[in-house]
């Protein structure tokens, strides 16, 4: 270890870790390191987190369900129209392109608005989903030809989880809200 020569001849470290306290047997001690003051406390959060669970748990869930879902509707899609080459349904290619493109940026929204409290956000997500992810659930749930019992489960649940979705997206954007009017009312920011 390298050492700082001292007026007692035994020196001092010259690297130090900081909050690394020193032995007491250590011969370059000195009489003011024993009334080192204590760290500062941790700094706490100043107002309290305006994110709605709720939310977050069903984004995180509807994240692998939509995975799951997708392939799950391609592959019987694959089956009731023989390899596509009998699909009479026009329709069906298109509303999966559009749930394709739209459904990871509604889920990114929500995430993004709900995470980072982000009103415009929150309210971008909701207005996702019931214009463009709602429409596209019903059309799933009832809307398609050659409707089988499978398709007819997976999509209750789809449609069931998006549901719910809404109701916890304004929840979230108006505890969202008034928790940010009541911060910029008080003076907190």
């Amino acid at each position: 270890m390298m050492r700082r020569p001292t007026a007692d001849g035994a020196g001092k470290p010259v690297f130090t870790f900081s909050g690394a306290a020193t032995h007491a047997d250590s011969p370059g001690r000195g009489v003011d390191d024993d009334a080192r003051a204590p760290p500062p406390p941790a700094r706490m959060a100043h107002r309290a987190v305006a994110s709605d669970v709720t939310l977050q748990m069903l984004l995180s869930n509807h994240v692998l369900f939509s995975a799951a879902w997708w392939v799950a509707t391609v592959l019987s899609t694959f089956v009731k129209t023989n390899g596509a080459y009998q699909d009479f349904d026009d329709i069906r290619p298109m509303m999966l392109a559009i749930w394709t493109v739209f459904e990871p940026c509604r889920l990114y929204i929500g995430y993004a608005g709900n995470l980072q409290e982000k009103v415009p956000l929150l309210w971008g997500f909701v207005a996702l989903s019931l214009v463009v992810s709602l429409p596209l659930a019903a059309y799933f749930w009832f809307g398609q030809e050659q409707v089988q019992p499978f398709d007819q489960a997976l999509n209750t649940v789809a449609f069931a989880l998006l549901v719910a979705e809404c109701f916890a997206g304004v929840n979230g954007a108006r505890k969202v809200l008034r928790e940010q009017n009541l911060a910029f009312f008080e003076g907190e920011r």
